[in-house]
């Protein structure tokens, strides 16, 4: 039982299956899902999406995203209800989850219907003499432990109103929530995770036996570029292996990765490669880009082989002084990806090039989106700079043992470049003439020249050349950015 109740109190217990893979909602997809007949999804299609992330893909999980998507107390009810002999098999919150994610924007009210299709779920499951709690984890963009503990206390006293209204005991008495790590916060991160933990057990009377933290793999790039996020990555999953030891708390990190290298490059083309790469990692999530873009043979067989392999996945600790040499190396090349992307003149109108077929890019690709378009891979901003830098200041070396796979990896996202386009670029800013010099300095450290290296590779800078000359003529470009996304596999 996850959330158990013993005489000392609550207890949220790691008695339960830990997922390894989490189906998530982003609409990071290139094509549409194989069951649907038009290109955008709606809420109405959530259900089944979720229903075939874990009746056909077998993901443990499904991420319910709170804060975008129609809001829908009965969610469980109608899941059951749509689906009740699958789900009667393979039952909500012991066999295969719902996670809910909120952030802190969102208003009281939202999250009181949050709570309340928390508890409903929970009367319903009784009621149908299926597990119970179906609903218990939720995933909290906070950035305190103030901030967690508020959500934790509010869910706590609406349990208590409804148990009061409808005159009957309801439950769970407590959530566990899943923290977002906080990459800027640094130590005081696990500073503030001390305090929740802390704060939690004192003020429910309730013992924590494991938590969930989630690392946004994906989103961080755009901070601390390609190679700075790997590294940070890395980090974060050793520093929750020694949380654990001194909280006395089991940590089964999530890691939050998008298909593309520069999100965190996990497809089914390089499952061993991505976790090689993050050991420790003990959950990640599947896109629908994943899920979608990929034929559903090989996106079963990959979800059956992330299923075998991540309870196995031990972590790799870092001592201090390894840690403080990653982090000094991550900094180089967030400066310099900083540096470059600050640069870059506005290609807002690349990504609003999708409207013509009915198609919106998510506001968080759309920079990285635009880039692919235009064939400049973003795992090339900076980094070439940044490599130099490494070489002067004696850290190559150790960027190589802490990412033994980083030439190959910068090989990979380099089929995706058009040089031809650079070469045009280049000629109309000087931030893309910088980023042709980047190319260059890269190809120097890898010892290859980047470029297409397969058929689709080749077909895709075709259609971003495509792109170049239409966007540069005024003219519709719309089907050659969908063929090309489509050719990578996401969006960006």
């Amino acid at each position: 039982m996850p959330i158990k109740e013993t005489k000392e109190g609550v207890c949220i217990s790691s008695d339960r299956k830990i997922p390894s893979t989490a189906a998530t909602q982003f609409p990071d997809n290139a094509s549409k899902p194989f069951w649907s007949f038009k290109e955008d999804s709606s809420a109405s299609d959530d259900f089944f999406d979720c229903y075939v992330s874990f009746k056909e893909f077998n993901c443990h999980e499904y991420v319910w995203d709170w804060q975008d998507r129609k809001l829908d107390e009965l969610l469980v009810k109608k899941l059951v209800r749509h689906y009740n002999d699958f789900f009667r098999k393979k039952q909500i919150g012991k066999n295969c989850f719902i996670t809910f994610k909120v952030s802190n924007n969102n208003p009281l009210e939202t999250l009181g219907r949050l709570y309340m299709s928390v508890i409903s779920s929970n009367g319903f499951a009784i009621g149908q003499d299926m597990f119970n709690p179906p609903l218990f984890e939720v995933v909290h963009s906070a950035t305190s432990s103030n901030e967690m503990i508020r959500f934790a206390k509010l869910y706590n006293e609406s349990v208590g109103i409804a148990s009061e209204k409808f005159r009957q005991e309801c439950g769970p008495k407590v959530l566990s929530i899943i923290p977002t790590h906080q990459f800027e916060k640094k130590s005081n991160w696990y500073t503030a995770l001390n305090s929740y933990f802390s704060n939690y057990q004192s003020s429910f009377r309730c013992k924590v036996d494991y938590f969930r933290p989630l690392i946004p793999r994906a989103t961080i790039a755009d901070s601390l570029g390609f190679v700075g996020a790997v590294l940070a990555t890395k980090r974060a999953l050793s520093n929750y292996s020694v949380f654990s030891g001194i909280a006395g708390i089991t940590a089964y990190p999530i890691v939050d990765a998008g298909p593309l290298l520069f999100r965190g490059g996990l497809d089914p083309s390089r499952l061993r490669e991505f976790v090689a790469t993050y050991p420790g990692a003990r959950t990640v999530t599947i896109t629908s880009a994943f899920r979608y873009d990929n034929g559903i043979g090989s996106v079963k067989s990959s979800i059956d082989i992330l299923n075998r392999v991540l309870p196995k996945n031990q972590t790799v600790t870092y001592t201090r002084a390894e840690q403080e040499k990653i982090a000094a190396i991550e900094g180089v090349f967030a400066k310099h990806y900083r540096g470059a992307v600050n640069k870059l003149p506005s290609l807002k109108d690349i990504a609003e090039g999708m409207q013509p077929i009915g198609r919106s890019v998510p506001k968080s690709l759309k920079r990285s989106f635009s880039l692919y378009s235009l064939g400049i891979p973003p795992e090339i901003l900076g980094t070439g700079n940044a490599i130099v830098d490494c070489i002067k200041q004696g850290l190559v070396k150790d960027l190589e043992r802490f990412y033994p796979n980083i030439k190959q990896d910068l090989i990979a996202a380099g089929s995706l470049l058009n040089k031809e386009n650079l070469n045009f670029l280049a000629k109309t800013h000087k931030a893309w003439a910088s980023v042709q010099a980047e190319v260059k300095l890269v190809e120097d450290y890898t010892d290859a020249s980047l470029g297409p290296n397969s058929t689709d590779a080749f077909l895709h800078r075709n259609h971003t050349s495509n792109v170049f000359h239409l966007w540069s003529t005024k003219k519709d470009f719309s089907k050659d950015l969908f063929a090309a996304a489509r050719l990578r596999r996401c969006m960006g």
